[in-house]
Order: structure tokens, then C-alpha cells, then sequence
């Protein structure tokens, strides 16, 4: 097998990272930041949808999101960034069934590889790969990463990556670890979403038939 794994929300947990950036980017527009737990009950339910300026007109809004977007990508707010409880033993197991590439919408790789560094966790996510800042080229990269291995898995917790995946026509599970919620990788075209990447780990080393009933090719076809 082949796993395309996204570092944020899958391998890291982002909460307090996307926090941080939603307190820069307040404080820079001038507005009232959202306390932790609504902000990030919004973000998770209604994703760029949610309400984070209350009362804001659009433009203002929209010069939140630039401001939010840069502050994300910092070094700094990264920093903030946490690894998934559990996640070494999670991946060792998945590395025992196939490999590993991990990917990132962000542009920070250089902080992102850092952090697996720092974690040990550099030594199961080589190669580490951006994709496209513009969604209409992501489905030849994600194409290119699988390598024409036909039980490829793209493992995300963002919707976009869902739907780029569901693009390029290679099988997407959901992980609800990160910024979107269940509803919203279902939404994308997810054919599971586990709660952590480590249920996906468990649902393999029992045979993954759950994963083959949403249309994984089984490994006597692969």
C-alpha cells in the first residue's frame, strides 16, 4: 500500500496553533477575538463559513483571512503545534503495511519537518511534500506521489485535500483530529473517517474490511 498523509490534523494536532493565528490576525484587523472553544467549534463546523468577526462586513472579513493565513504559516504559531497522541506507535504500524509520504497545504515546510524532527517522528514522513497553493493542480500531484500504486490511500483532515483526492480518483479516508469535523470530510467525499489515524491503523491490522467495503481495492487485487 501507499499512504499520502497530511501533517496538519493528522499527525499534528493543530488546535492551538489555528488559535494563535485567529488571535494575530484579530488583533491586526482590529476586532474582538472568539474565545478558544467557540472559535474552534465554528472552525471545525463551518470551516472559511464560520462566523469568527461577528458583525464584520465582508471586507473586513476578507482582510481577516489574509491576515489569518500568513500568521498560520509563521514559524511561531507552527511552533504551537503539537504531535497526535500516540502518533510514533501509529505510524510505525502503518509503515509495517506500506509507505509512507506526507504532504501539507501550507508553505512552511521548512517549520513542518522541523517539528517532525524535533519529535522523531522525520524518520517515518520522507518524503515530505507541499502541494499546489491552487486546488485545480492538486490532483496531478497527488496523482504523481501515488505512483500508480492502485491501493494508494489519501489520509487527510482537511476537506480540500478530501475533495483533490476524490479529483485525482485515488480512495480518501477522513480523519475528524483536525480542523474540519466528520460531517465535513463526509461532505468532501471521504469514504471513511476514522476519529484518529491510529483507528485506521487498528482497522488494517485487522484486515480492513471496513476500508474494502468503502472501496479499497483488496490486496489480493492490488
Amino acid at each position: 500500500m501507499r499512504f499520502i498523509i497530511e501533517f496538519d490534523g493528522v499527525v499534528f494536532d493543530v488546535a492551538e496553533a489555528w488559535y494563535a493565528a485567529h488571535a494575530a490576525a484579530t488583533q491586526a484587523v482590529g476586532w474582538s477575538r472568539l474565545d478558544q472553544a467557540t472559535f474552534w467549534r465554528l472552525t471545525r463546523t463551518r470551516g472559511r463559513e464560520a462566523d469568527v468577526l461577528p458583525a464584520a462586513r465582508p471586507a473586513k472579513l476578507n482582510e481577516y483571512r489574509a491576515k489569518f493565513d500568513d500568521a498560520l504559516d509563521t514559524d511561531e504559531v507552527l511552533a504551537k503545534s503539537v504531535p497526535q497522541d500516540g502518533i510514533g506507535e501509529t505510524l510505525s504500524a502503518l509503515v509495517r503495511q506500506g509507505s509512507l509520504t506526507q504532504v501539507s497545504l501550507g508553505s512552511n515546510l521548512p517549520a513542518r519537518r522541523g517539528l517532525l524532527e524535533r519529535n522523531g517522528l522525520a524518520r517515518f514522513l520522507t518524503p515530505f511534500e507541499r502541494l499546489d497553493a491552487d486546488p485545480r493542480r492538486r490532483p496531478a500531484e497527488l496523482r504523481a506521489l501515488a505512483a500508480g500504486d492502485p491501493r494508494t490511500m489519501v489520509v487527510a483532515a482537511s476537506d480540500a485535500l478530501i475533495r483533490s483526492a476524490g479529483s485525482a480518483d485515488l480512495f480518501s479516508v477522513g480523519v475528524s483530529s483536525g480542523a474540519c469535523n466528520a460531517t465535513r470530510l463526509h461532505q468532501a467525499g471521504a469514504g471513511l473517517v476514522y476519529r484518529d489515524l491510529s483507528e485506521l491503523a487498528d482497522s488494517l491490522a485487522a484486515g480492513g474490511h471496513d476500508l474494502v467495503r468503502a472501496g479499497l481495492l483488496p490486496r489480493s487485487l492490488g
